[in-house]
């Protein structure tokens, strides 16, 4: 299996990235519980929410879609003079494994059996809700547990949903299973272009050859769907070669009517693709986010999650204060939260494990289901502690978050 694993709590990155709403008219993403990405509406916990990656930079010789040669994008270029400067500035070390992989490493996995078979058991009844954000959390869990991905994966390539038809296939692609080629292959005819490019970009990935015109039409598309999805393919899928693609992707123009909020998060989005993929204007761009302003916090969570999952050291302390502030209810709890995990995986010793427990109690469920997401990268055996604890939580997404969380570290 492949060793990057989803801890799918940002990008899972991108807001406006899945639809997972039942009406086929929706532009809903997996992140959010209304129409478009706005501050008062995301799911911070929500499934497929980040990517960490653990591996350099992909140099491999096969973009996966290729674009004329580009002029600079404003959306990646370099923000470096925006930026304050640390007093020890540390660049992504490309020789090295990312620090994310570091942090994993000190996390002791969950092996109470019992634990992990009710985690699987929430998870299995996931599958079968009604709703698509609970499938959504069943198929996230299918990345690193092989007795739920057997019984979930099957069923959820086939889902009316098609976001979560496209959570699978990413899925697939991540396990590097390639048991499930004959169904990728009739994807690459889904009704859907996310779920099509997704197809493409996995088959790729499996080293198939193929038609990868799809991705390139969908980060090329008007709609934010559509741009968020291609950009998170081209990110985790990609090599070096992509970030031409990336930088004038970012720059063609949306659907007339896209929410401002909207186009910066996918912006962003494609600004994280080619900083996981090696670009350093594209990394100071992902920087700047962690300083967005008041009005923009979406961003600012955003970013924070980023340079966690992208294992960039340069403003560790920055998060941390961004943390510490939160808890002195400075700033907005769930931008806190995403920067206390940020420093879970970057300087696990230094992680608010005790902050992090207690937000875990929180009144707002969405609160406690970002919580739940943190505590699976939170080391300690007080942060596994409570994440056992929230397998009870009266808040079923909350629960599912939780035992994607446990599964995680239970692999």
């Amino acid at each position: 299996m492949k060793k990057d694993s989803f801890v799918w709590m940002v990008m899972g990155l991108l807001s406006g990235c899945v639809t997972l709403s039942d009406d086929p008219d929706a532009n809903q993403s997996w992140r959010t519980a209304g129409a478009s990405p706005a501050a008062d509406s995301r799911m911070p916990g929500g499934a497929m929410r980040s990517l960490v990656t653990t591996t350099t930079p992909r140099t491999g010789t096969t973009p996966l879609a290729s674009v004329p040669p580009l002029g600079e994008s404003a959306s990646l270029s370099s923000a470096e003079s925006i930026l304050p400067q640390p007093s020890s500035r540390l660049e992504l070390n490309r020789a090295e494994p990312l620090a994310a992989a570091d942090a994993a490493s000190k996390l002791n996995p969950i092996q109470a059996e019992g634990a992990l078979a009710q985690a699987r058991t929430i998870l299995l009844e996931a599958a079968r809700d009604a709703a698509p954000a609970m499938r959504a959390h069943a198929v996230e869990a299918a990345e690193f547990d092989s007795t739920l991905a057997n019984r979930v994966l099957p069923i959820a390539l086939r889902d009316a949903n098609r976001g979560v038809r496209f959570i699978a296939v990413v899925v697939v692609a991540h396990r590097g299973d390639d048991s499930y080629l004959p169904v990728l292959e009739r994807l690459r005819v889904d009704p859907a272009l996310s779920v099509r490019a997704a197809a493409a970009a996995a088959l790729a990935h499996l080293n198939r050859k193929v038609d990868r015109t799809p991705l390139a039409e969908a980060a090329f598309s008007k709609t934010p769907e559509h741009r968020a999805n291609a950009a998170m393919l081209i990110g985790e899928f990609g090599t070096q070669e992509d970030v031409r693609l990336l930088r004038e992707a970012s720059s063609s123009p949306f659907a007339p009517g896209t929410p401002e909020a909207q186009r910066r998060i996918v912006e962003f989005g494609f600004a994280v693709a080619a900083a996981k993929l090696g670009d350093p204007d594209a990394l100071e761009s992902v920087r700047a986010g962690v300083f967005a302003p008041e009005e923009q916090g979406e961003l600012a969570l955003l970013a924070c999650e980023a340079l966690g999952s992208l294992g960039d050291q340069t403003y560790a302390g920055v998060l941390e204060e961004r943390a510490f502030r939160a808890a002195s209810s400075e700033i907005p709890l769930e931008i806190g939260l995403a920067a206390a995990g940020a420093v879970a995986q970057l300087r696990p010793e230094m992680a608010p494990v005790e902050w992090i427990v207690e937000s875990a109690s929180h009144e707002q469920p969405l609160i406690r289901q970002q919580s739940a997401a943190i505590l699976g990268l939170t080391a300690g055996s007080e942060a596994e502690a409570q994440l056992l604890a929230m397998l009870q939580d009266p808040d079923s997404l909350v629960r599912a978050s939780a035992a994607v969380s446990v599964l995680r570290r239970g692999r």
